[in-house]
């Protein structure tokens, strides 16, 4: 059995449009974020997966915000052939992973809109965000498109 590993993406509109397009993301060149071993030891004293995936689910966000991201993907690859490497070194942020190789869009589970007008107003509080099902990607467009 493939063990899933959920991993949250940080994308632009051109990926959004390319990932519609094309049915893949071809090119990870930003970092994406999952639960990793250092983002359980930073949340010691617990043991609350919705916890953790929160925390990663806002890294990545935050990441968006910086890279001019306008929604957090969450896609599910398979743990042993997926190409997530771990972030490492002086600098590296808690959950910080790599995914490299193409991400077919049937790999994404939802995707998140983030409400750039809230967090401009207070980077510090946590970043609002609008759910949308894999299968509504036109309508996110569409909603992106429109404000």
């Amino acid at each position: 059995m493939t063990t899933m590993r959920r991993v949250y993406l940080p994308l632009t509109e051109q990926q959004l449009t390319g990932l519609r397009e094309t049915r893949e993301l071809a090119d990870r060149t930003s970092p994406g974020f999952a639960v990793t071993d250092a983002v359980r030891a930073e949340q010691a004293g617990t043991d609350d997966d919705e916890l953790y995936e929160f925390a990663v689910t806002q890294a990545a966000a935050r990441a968006a915000l910086q890279a001019d991201g306008v929604v957090v993907a969450a896609a599910d690859i398979a743990s042993a052939s997926s190409g997530v490497a771990e972030e490492t070194g002086d600098g590296a942020v808690s959950g910080a992973v790599r995914v490299s190789g193409p991400l077919p869009l049937k790999r994404f589970a939802s995707f998140h809109l983030i409400d750039r007008g809230a967090a401009e107003d207070d980077p510090e509080a946590e970043v609002e965000l609008s759910w949308f099902d894999a299968t509504e990607l036109d309508l996110l467009l569409d909603v992106i498109g429109n404000s």
